[in-house]
């Protein structure tokens, strides 16, 4: 594939140009493939020139006198511009000083064929000063330019005869460097005559180009003349007019300042002391090979890095010090391993970086040299292991290597020889911190028993020992199945971690909880199962143990059976005495548990004595909610039920109504009635039982039988279904009838019978004693005429009732006036209390 060819302009005062038709400065001649646009865009920025005022005031003829202004910059587009600005007298017209700018463009695909070989920047010599307007206004194309080598020999030399001394090379060089990521201009004055200053600023840039890494100079802008300081886009240095650097020059506080013909440096934040790079640069400024050499180092280590690193002063820092340690140069490394291996890491860790080899054959040999101090019984430091462990697990995928194991293992081993425990605590942190490299080192350790007690037993059972929760430790249990499974066959692995779960299991308040979820924990982990059965089994054990009875709820109980109904009869076989009673008070609870049809209480107890059944009672006494639902009066049989009576009730029938009521409102007293008269436990034949018809006659007799004074309520115990109930609820309103009518109903023939005869008698005394209603004659008054009979007044016609009505109309106004009153009495009394 053929090179693209370097274009070429020109820029002058003349009659006329490319982009104007009269006279004037413009781009007089031009390539044919220059764009016009970048050349309006990108050259003629570049394209001026100010003369110095010393020559122009004292009207210097000789052109040799006036310095010419190199420049080179990166164009945006990533072209390479190289250009000369040079004072040229007057002008065509003869009476207007003019200068003359000569601007190559170099392909971007060529621009590292000048970076590379500084003299073909600093050495071109193919600028031209003048353009013959008969020629035209195209130039050619060019494939090469011609330059001149580089003939000084003793840079230090040179350096020293302008006043630079290794202090100021190195400041020089850092803020040329700096420069480029901080965007601080620097300004560079010498001394001398001016035309003499720019020679030595070309040479001295020629100087310092070759100190630059090759992505610095690739983005590297410079201009060896300008009459004084002035920002320019492209331009990172810039040498000036002796004199010019001045307040209100364009020099901003943050530029770098070298007024190097006042021996004034401002504006730069150096720090004496170490300076890996510059050190490096300053030792061999006078062997361009060594420095190209480290130049190709850092190409080829970076390569794939974004530029942003690239231009960072610290990486050239970093990288002196790798290279200088690949030449055999150890001191830095015997200085600072902890420090190398950070850097090695650094780089081996960027995914981005292409080509890795070099640093990776560096890295084996830091690596020998570590294994040979250990040999003869120096131990790396603790932050050394740390930097080295991170260098060998930088590169994802990256095959682990033995040695590194075998060296790792060794230096446990001699760090617990010599009691620096604290140091061996601190190595297996860092190792822990790499899953795939500390189980080969598990792996390696548990192969081979001599080391298993010092490397693995004794440093999980400092492991073991730091932790505080069941959480904790499963985690740990969790970490060594992912890193080393074969640490769960262990022996002394299996009995430590098991030893800690029951500790801590121990300790838990909510036992029932904390046992369910370390099951959930290994049923849902693979590989386990032989170590996770013995633990579980354990832990099984533990919890019945411990577990309290009467703090447990309803589902906790088919929660303990859900995680004991697979165990084999051995584990049974291998419980105490309590722990079975326990397990057997837990499996008949369950039994309990979301049962609609609960058993009559003989066949519920029947398999269980006096005392286990009163425990069985209280813990459904616990177990039972409040307010009490309807669905739970069968438990409530079963709490009061009395096996083994001699004689007795079944049940503890006035203990249990009042539980009844002590458990909610009067309405679910009602309910539990209503209810037990449809169970036949308490009834004997189609009687209720003599001893629960006694408790009921008791509940309503309470308080003179208050259930049956209010209306309400009377009307509803009166509905309650079942004869020998209703028989029994007006037994006790007769009981609590007043005196009068206890007397009324016991007398109540003969009361009868008296009523009627009294209430004869005078029904005939009435019509016996009453005047006829109609007279003999009429009686004849004076004056012959007969007298006016009074005329009765109308009656009103009465409607006979029977004495004996009469008599239970009495009787019933006088028993409701007597409830009422006292019920009046019972609600008095009860809003006094």
């Amino acid at each position: 594939m053929s090179r693209q060819p370097i274009l070429q302009q020109y820029y002058t005062r003349g009659r006329q140009g490319i982009f104007r038709s009269n006279e004037g400065y413009d781009t007089v001649a031009k390539s044919a493939a220059l764009d016009n646009s970048f050349i309006k865009k990108t050259l003629h920025p570049f394209c001026a020139y100010d003369a110095p005022r010393a020559l122009q005031e004292r009207g210097e003829s000789d052109l040799t006198l006036y310095p010419e202004a190199l420049v080179s910059f990166r164009a945006e587009s990533g072209e390479l511009v190289i250009g000369r600005s040079v004072f040229v007298g007057a002008d065509f017209t003869g009476q207007r000083n003019t200068f003359f700018s000569h601007n190559y463009v170099i392909p971007a695909d060529r621009r590292d064929e000048f970076i590379k070989e500084p003299a073909r920047l600093f050495g071109l010599r193919a600028f031209v000063q003048e353009h013959d307007h008969s020629a035209g206004k195209e130039l050619p194309v060019i494939s090469e330019l011609p330059y001149q080598l580089d003939a000084l020999r003793d840079r230090r030399q040179w350096l020293g005869r302008i006043g630079i001394d290794e202090r100021t090379f190195k400041q020089l060089l850092y803020a040329m460097m700096t420069s480029l990521s901080t965007k601080r201009k620097v300004y560079i004055s010498l001394d001398g005559e001016v035309g003499a200053a720019a020679a030595d600023a070309r040479q001295l840039l020629g100087i310092f180009y070759s100190c630059l890494p090759y992505e610095m100079r690739r983005h590297f802008g410079f201009l060896t003349y300008s009459h004084e300081p002035q920002s320019k886009k492209h331009i990172h240095v810039m040498f000036v007019e002796k004199g010019s650097i001045r307040a209100g020059t364009g020099i901003t506080e943050k530029d770098y300042i070298f007024d190097l013909a006042h021996q004034r440096i401002l504006q730069l934040d150096w720090q004496e002391g170490a300076h890996a790079y510059l050190d490096f640069a300053w030792e061999h400024l006078n062997e361009p090979r060594v420095l190209a050499d480290f130049h190709a180092f850092c190409e080829e280590v970076l390569e794939g890095a974004d530029t942003a690193f690239l231009l960072r002063l610290a990486t050239y820092y970093e990288l002196c010090a790798l290279y200088e340690m690949e030449k055999g140069h150890m001191e830095r490394y015997e200085q600072n391993p902890a420090g190398v291996w950070q850097v090695l890491q650094l780089y081996l860790g960027q995914p981005a970086l292409e080509n890795r080899s070099r640093l990776r054959e560096l890295r084996e040999v830091l690596f020998r040299l570590e294994n040979a101090a250990l040999r003869d019984q120096r131990l790396p430091a603790s932050e050394t292991i740390h930097q080295m462990l991170k260098a060998f697990c930088a590169i994802p995928n990256d095959r682990i290597s033995t040695e590194l194991v075998t060296y790792m293992m060794n230096v446990l081993l001699k760090g617990k020889a010599t009691r620096q425990n604290a140091f061996v605590a601190k190595v297996y942190q860092e190792l822990s911190g790499y899953p795939e490299l500390f189980g080969f080192l598990m792996r390696s350790v548990l192969g081979y028993k001599q080391v298993v007690k010092p490397l693995f037993e004794d440093y999980l059972k400092d492991r073991l020992a730091s932790f505080s929760t069941l959480t904790q430790v499963l985690q740990e249990i969790n970490f060594w199945a992912q890193v080393a499974p074969l640490a769960l066959r262990n022996p002394f692995f299996m009995t430590a971690t098991r030893e800690k779960v029951l500790d801590l299991f121990a300790r838990e308040s909510e036992k029932l909880q904390a046992a369910l979820a370390i099951h959930d924990y290994f049923e849902r982990q693979d590989g386990m199962s032989g170590y996770a059965d013995e633990l579980l089994d354990e832990l099984d054990k533990a919890l019945l143990k411990q577990l309290m009875l009467g703090e447990m709820a309803w589902g906790d109980f088919g929660r303990i059976i859900t995680l004991l109904e697979e165990k084999p009869q051995t584990f049974i076989g291998e419980l105490d005495l309590e722990s079975r009673q326990k397990l057997a008070h837990i499996q008949h609870m369950a039994s309990l548990v979301g049962n609609r049809d609960i058993p009559a209480p003989e066949d519920f107890f029947r398999q269980w004595d006096e005392r286990e059944m009163a425990v069985q009672q209280q813990l459904i006494v616990h177990l039972l909610e409040r307010p009490m639902e309807q669905d739970s009066f069968p438990l409530v049989a079963l709490v009061f039920y009395q096996a083994d009576s001699h004689g007795q009730d079944a049940f503890a029938f006035a203990d249990m109504l009042r539980f009844v009521g002590e458990s909610g409102e009067e309405e679910l007293l009602y309910s539990f009635v209503q209810w037990s008269m449809t169970q036949r436990m308490f009834f004997t034949g189609k009687y209720i039982s003599p001893g629960y018809r006694h408790a009921l006659k008791g509940l309503l007799l309470e308080n003179k039988g208050r259930r049956l004074r209010d209306k309400e309520w009377k009307k509803r115990w009166q509905t309650v279904r079942h004869a020998d109930f209703r028989k029994l609820v007006e037994e006790v309103r007769r009981e609590t009838s007043s005196p009068f009518m206890k007397l009324f109903q016991r007398k109540s023939t003969a009361l009868l019978s008296v009523a009627i005869v009294i209430a004869a008698g005078a029904t005939s005394g009435f019509f016996l004693l009453m005047p006829d209603s109609v007279p003999a004659s009429p009686e004849t008054q004076g004056g012959g005429e007969v007298a006016e009979q009074p005329r009765p007044e109308p009656t009103q016609q009465v409607e006979f009732v029977p004495a004996y009505k009469l008599m239970l109309e009495w009787q019933q106004n006088q028993s409701e006036t007597t409830a009422s009153d006292e019920k009046s009495t019972g609600d008095d009394g009860a809003a006094a209390e």
